[in-house]
């Protein structure tokens, strides 16, 4: 994997651990913090994590490979990570000891950071500006 890919990776599951622990915060503070839902986060977190490693592989390998290709390989990619979001989010749903709602929450985690990262860098170069 590239070098700079992997700091980037890096860089976002720092994030995305920072962001549970603000998730865990926030529940302790409702007082919804309960098995469930930390298992539901931690669950559906480390699949984001693993979503984010597949994605970069993907993209790794798409970009040494001829247009067609590519877009077949990408494509059939991403339906496979959507597929397994799915059954993560159906075992969740089935399973009594994770919440889905958490499990939702963990899923979403990359996205929440990637926007956060982007809205503090924008913010930053206005003030530079």
């Amino acid at each position: 994997m590239d070098n700079k890919l992997y700091e980037e990776i890096k860089k976002l599951t720092k994030g995305i651990v920072v962001y549970d622990l603000l998730i865990l915060l926030g529940l302790a503070i409702t007082f919804n913090l309960n098995k469930q839902m930390v298992l539901g986060l931690v669950f559906g977190t480390l699949i984001a994590v693993l979503n984010l490693k597949l994605l970069a592989i993907t993209i790794n390998k798409t970009v040494s490979m001829p247009s067609t290709k590519a877009q077949i390989y990408s494509s059939s990619q991403y339906l496979i990570r959507m597929a397994i979001m799915a059954v993560v989010l159906f075992v969740s749903a089935k399973a009594p000891h994770l919440n889905i709602i958490g499990t939702a929450i963990g899923l979403l985690s990359t996205k929440f950071v990637i926007l956060t990262q982007k809205l503090l860098i924008e913010k930053v170069k206005r003030k530079e500006a």
